[in-house]
């Protein structure tokens, strides 16, 4: 009985996040009411934070877990990032180092790896090649991701979300045609990579320590 409050808990939190996803309405973009993506990721995370995690870090979890989800949706449909669910992942970010789940040096070392350094990557490259890589909705996805992660983890994301990023790319125009001017939304794959890497270094520490000492 337990976990099932847990996991409507987490549902109803998705369904406040597909709300909010109608509510903005960018480019006219709406969920459909039947699409029950949201609550049951938003019901699936809660089921596995409060399963294995103390209760500040699963409501951390969740919240950010709720906020990359939606982020990502949004991204892959109109190529932005609204600024509300990277507050949401902020609030989280102060949950978490108020309640100790992170510190605050490894939150800012993460954010200088996840935001800092792709920024200058990102201004360099437009001012050799005029093209803008990354967006700064991706930089500030970078800043929620770096302060919740650490640096080190943070890094392992922004590897496996550009690989992730390329392949897709690959597969796209091997079915499409290649186009070197094809974009791609930036934000489900670093949600992805960063949702992976967190759950990854849960159950093989050992592996991401390794990895680390590489």
């Amino acid at each position: 009985m337990e976990f099932l409050m847990i996991f409507v808990i987490g549902s109803v939190l998705g369904h406040f996040s597909k709300r909010l996803i109608n509510w903005l309405d960018i480019n006219n973009y709406k969920l459909d009411k039947k699409n029950i993506l949201c609550e049951f990721i938003g019901g699936l995370s809660s089921f596995w934070a409060f399963s294995n995690l103390d209760k500040p870090e699963a409501m951390v979890f969740i919240l950010i877990v709720t906020s990359l989800i939606s982020i990502s949706i949004i991204d892959y449909q109109t190529f932005q990032v609204p600024l509300v669910f990277i507050f949401i992942g902020m609030v989280a970010i102060m949950i978490g180092l108020l309640y100790k789940v992170m510190y605050l040096s490894a939150s800012l070392w993460g954010i200088f790896v996840g935001a800092v350094i792709p920024c200058a990557i990102m201004l360099l490259m437009w001012m050799i090649t005029k093209r803008q890589g990354m967006g700064f909705g991706d930089i500030q996805m970078g800043i929620v991701l770096g302060a919740w992660l650490g640096p080190m983890r943070m890094a392992i994301t922004l590897f496996s979300a550009s690989i992730l990023s390329l392949l897709v790319w690959i597969i796209v125009s091997l079915f499409d045609g290649f186009d070197m001017n094809r974009a791609l939304p930036m934000g489900p794959f670093l949600s992805f990579a960063g949702i992976g890497v967190y759950i990854g270094s849960f159950y093989y520490p050992e592996f991401f320590h390794l990895l680390i000492l590489i």
